[in-house]
């Protein structure tokens, strides 16, 4: 099975947990037998381009006569039986899917966030989780500057959207579409897309290569330090919970929010801030943590965090919104709390600090969750089957 992989990489300023999960995925691939190339553009070259280019970008986001080039062009060397799209956002576009219809190949994508039906991807909107969008044309996401909180950068988003909805882009262009969780799947089709063209492939990370310590202790937050993760709701309840430093709590990451979260933690006992990590250092992190925490307020996709503490056997506290609760099984292998509730957070983590027997069985339950469901083994079979039979399909007269 030959396979090119399509991605545009978010910028290395804002670590993107989705980079992570092409990379991964791409290297089980070929540890699976398939033949895999890719074909990437990185948002990070934007910002040497001469201003003329610069401003040709918002144009770009609708149709990039370059990202089709591109496509067009790979898949012709490569001649592959697979083109897998996971972001096309801002500098292939929609256009490349166009590009791989005209090929003739099977053509999938992965449905990593919610920007075709969102122009900020997120479902969100000042804090809360907003729909105004999901399958109409988003003129409410316009209206209130959605995107980066401003209506010029929100134009180019919600104009990509309207025009590849009119145009049947995604209906016409992608024989399969990849989610990861049925709660992503199940919002896609409340908007309208194709209920046969849409299933579910979990996230996945690599067995971990670190083994979990005897003594496990503390807390761990690994998350993007922006408003919509709940971090500021996180240090409130650590304050209801640990007023004295009972336990300590250690927050890795880095975002926009970072300074506003770190002041706010001033005082607070026990809790430690860790910058921008490596994923190494975030295993060893989680080897030594009684549990992850991922207090998020919007619609996660399926965040590899989670996956990578599953693969430690370590617990996971997380927000009942979205597909968090679908992905951790209250009571087996985490605990779910009600998104933005300090008091139900402070419930949760005091809960599981006073238990070593509930720690015990927790950790457990995460780690044969790992392996019956999230695992690289499971997650990848399933991937090169979904391959073969929509290649299959393709090829059928």
């Amino acid at each position: 099975m030959r396979v090119l992989v399509i991605h545009n990489r978010y910028r290395s300023a804002q670590p993107s947990g989705e980079n992570a999960v092409v990379d991964d995925e791409t290297a089980l691939l070929a540890q699976h037998g398939c033949e895999v190339e890719r074909l990437e553009l990185d948002s990070d070259a934007i910002a040497s381009w001469p201003l003329r280019k610069q401003a040709t970008l918002p144009g770009r986001v609708v149709w990039s006569s370059e990202g089709y080039r591109l496509t067009r062009r790979a898949i012709a060397r490569f001649r592959s039986d697979v083109v897998h799209f996971h972001n096309t956002f801002p500098l292939f576009s929609p256009s490349a899917l166009w590009a791989a219809r005209q090929s003739g190949v099977a053509v999938v994508q992965t449905l990593h966030n919610f920007r075709p039906l969102c122009p900020a991807a997120t479902f969100l909107r000042d804090g809360r989780v907003c729909e105004d969008c999901l399958g109409r044309l988003p003129l409410p996401a316009v209206r209130h500057g959605c995107y980066r909180g401003s209506r010029a950068a929100t134009v180019p988003l919600a104009a990509m959207g309207a025009v590849h909805r009119l145009l049947g882009t995604w209906r016409r262009c992608v024989d399969l579409f990849i989610a990861p969780s049925e709660f992503t799947r199940s919002k896609y089709i409340e908007a309208g897309w194709s209920l046969e063209k849409l299933v579910v492939k979990h996230n996945t990370a690599p067995e971990a290569g670190t083994l979990r310590s005897d003594r496990p202790d503390g807390f761990l937050c690994v998350s993007r330090l922006s408003p919509e993760k709940g971090v500021e709701c996180l240090l409130d309840a650590w304050k209801l919970a640990f007023p004295h430093g009972e336990q300590t709590l250690t927050i890795a990451g880095s975002g926009v929010s970072e300074s506003a979260l770190r002041s706010k933690a001033e005082g607070l006992a026990g809790v430690t801030f860790r910058g921008q990590v490596s994923r190494d250092e975030v295993m060893r992190l989680l080897a030594r943590t009684r549990a992850l925490i991922v207090p998020s307020l919007w619609y996660e996709g399926f965040p590899r965090v989670i996956a990578e503490a599953l693969s430690v056997g370590v617990p996971v506290i997380v927000s009942r919104i979205g597909a968090l609760a679908e992905i951790v099984d209250d009571g087996r292998t985490g605990l779910l709390v009600e998104p933005g509730s300090r008091d139900d957070l402070a419930r949760a983590l005091a809960k599981l600090a006073s238990s070593d027997a509930l720690a015990v069985e927790l950790c457990r339950g995460a780690r044969r969750a790992f392996d019956d469901r999230f695992g690289p083994v499971a997650t990848t079979t399933r991937l090169v089957s979904l391959y073969e039979r929509t290649a299959s399909q393709v090829a059928q007269p």
